[in-house]
């Protein structure tokens, strides 16, 4: 099996985190959120990885070269202009193998178990599998219906619908979203042209189910996150050292107390006041005066003596 990351857009809605740096080389918890993903693919025993670029697309390639020092082998797929959220999977298709392609939007937190989600693919021999998440209001999202279910997670899927109003959520009882992440056979594509625009919510997914072609859908039901607003980008790390979303931290940093992480080099005044979650870098230095509340994820190399808000504060901040 082969993995797919798109990884090529701009992250307007992140802005202004993303003016420096394409989204997915965000850090989390001071890791880029794309080294993450590349280690999610391995864990799970996929080491061909081939990653969609156009954005700022030298900062991802000087990071992870050819991949090797990742324990993966990593292609890289130029858009050199955008093709929409589906386009540059024709563009690779000439590194196809012909075995299915796990394929990620690189900006969805989840702690979606991928092996499962590869299973069910080829138990059903569909040709498409789709991951499908829960949310509480449908009104912002379009909606994947699926055939009843009963006690299982996957099930056949019927229709694609906008986004309802209040009424038509009520009515339809829906509440399944594209969560971002699928298996998808690599004939599928045969049919579009190359470097051509291609949308797989308006064309490729319809076109399945259209062409009868056979598409499940696979409920998660465990963490999922678009990461896609500062707002956001901010709460997956706090749900990360609350626990609330599993991650794996580091051995060199270390839970003091419930939910608030340290590196083993933090010096802390016994005059400084920290609040859970928060989260404190390596050589990271509070004074007597530093008061950080509840959300605060101070990175590497900084300096605080004096209240701070809660928030993201970068490498060599200094705040006295």
């Amino acid at each position: 099996m082969q993995a797919v990351i798109i990884a090529g857009g701009k992250g307007t809605r992140l802005r202004p985190l993303t003016y420096r740096r394409p989204k997915p080389m965000l850090p989390l918890l001071e890791r880029p959120f794309l080294d993450w993903m590349v280690e999610r693919c391995r864990n799970v025993g996929i080491t061909d990885i081939l990653i969609n670029i156009h954005y700022q697309a030298d900062q991802i390639r000087d990071y992870f070269g050819d991949g090797h020092q990742f324990g993966v082998n990593i292609r890289y797929v130029v858009e050199t202009d955008p093709l929409d959220t589906a386009g540059s999977m024709k563009l690779a298709e000439p590194y196809f193998t012909g075995d299915p392609l796990l394929v990620f939007n690189a900006d969805i937190l989840t702690d979606l178990d991928l092996a499962a989600l590869i299973k069910a693919h080829q138990d059903s021999q569909a040709d498409a599998t789709l991951t499908l998440a829960r949310v509480e209001d449908p009104t912002a999202f379009g909606l994947v219906e699926l055939q009843a279910l009963g006690a299982a997670h996957i099930g056949p899927v019927l229709a694609f619908r906008e986004k309802p109003t209040a009424q038509e959520a009520a009515q339809l009882a829906i509440d399944t979203v594209n969560a971002g992440t699928y298996v998808l056979n690599p004939q599928i594509f045969a049919q579009y042209e190359m470097n051509q625009p291609l949308s797989f919510e308006r064309q490729v997914f319809p076109d399945i189910l259209n062409q009868g072609k056979k598409m499940m859908g696979f409920i998660w039901e465990g963490y999922w996150l678009d990461l896609g607003t500062p707002a956001k980008y901010l709460q997956g790390q706090l749900d990360m050292l609350t626990g609330a979303m599993p991650y794996q931290m580091p051995a060199s940093m270390g839970e003091k107390s419930p939910g608030i992480w340290l590196a083993d080099s933090t010096v802390i005044d016994a005059g400084a006041s920290v609040s859970s979650p928060c989260y404190l870098g390596h050589r990271v230095t509070l004074g007597p005066n530093a008061i950080l509340p509840a959300g605060t994820i101070v990175h590497a190399d900084s300096y605080i003596d004096a209240p701070v808000q809660p928030g993201i504060y970068s490498t060599g901040t200094l705040v006295a």
